[in-house]
């Protein structure tokens, strides 16, 4: 599993006036917070969160959280706000989790291999779940979850409870719940 560090400084000022100072410095506002930690508010180097958001891509939004000397945390990036027009960094919201600490989100699910039903029907793959919500400790969170495609027909459907099983994952949506199909 990717789990790009991400260095962050403590900061005193709270607001959108010291906010703003921060942006215009290069820097983008964030929090931490978790189960058993108090809120924190920090800011990290925009280029930094840049490299490591792309890093991450299209995989499970877990970061290592390094504040000042302090070891890394692990964390959970739970929201990035942009701005609409500048599509520059707003802020970030960064939820620390222990390693025993169970939790859920979503994760992306990936396509593997060429549908039947495209190849010889002419049908198209629709992905209609492009995330699926799992329940599992940090340390079994995949960066995705690969499903093969390759025996299905126009018409035919890939359920949440026909995804791969995976070692102290489980997957939190009704199993009848469509991930993938193939329309003609």
């Amino acid at each position: 599993m990717k789990q790009p560090t991400i260095n962050a400084k403590a900061r005193t000022e709270g607001g959108s006036a010291a906010s703003g100072r921060l942006r215009r410095q290069g820097l983008v506002p964030a929090i931490a917070y978790g189960k058993s930690k108090e809120p924190t508010q920090l800011c990290v180097d925009s280029s930094e969160l840049r490299v490591a958001l792309k890093e991450i891509g299209n995989s499970a939004p877990i970061v290592k959280v390094k504040e000042g000397s302090s070891a890394a945390r692990t964390s959970i990036i739970q929201e990035v706000q942009r701005h609409p027009i500048t599509d520059k960094y707003l802020h970030v919201d960064f939820r620390e989790v222990a390693d025993d600490e169970v939790v859920v989100l979503d994760v992306p699910v990936h396509s593997h291999g060429e549908a039947w039903g495209v190849r010889n029907e002419s049908g198209t793959l629709e992905c209609v779940a492009h995330t699926v919500s799992i329940r599992s400790l940090p340390k079994n969170i995949p960066d995705f979850i690969e499903c093969d495609v390759t025996d299905l027909k126009v018409g035919d459907l890939i359920h949440i409870k026909e995804l791969p099983e995976l070692d102290g994952v489980e997957y939190m949506d009704h199993a009848e719940q469509p991930v993938f199909t193939v329309i003609k």
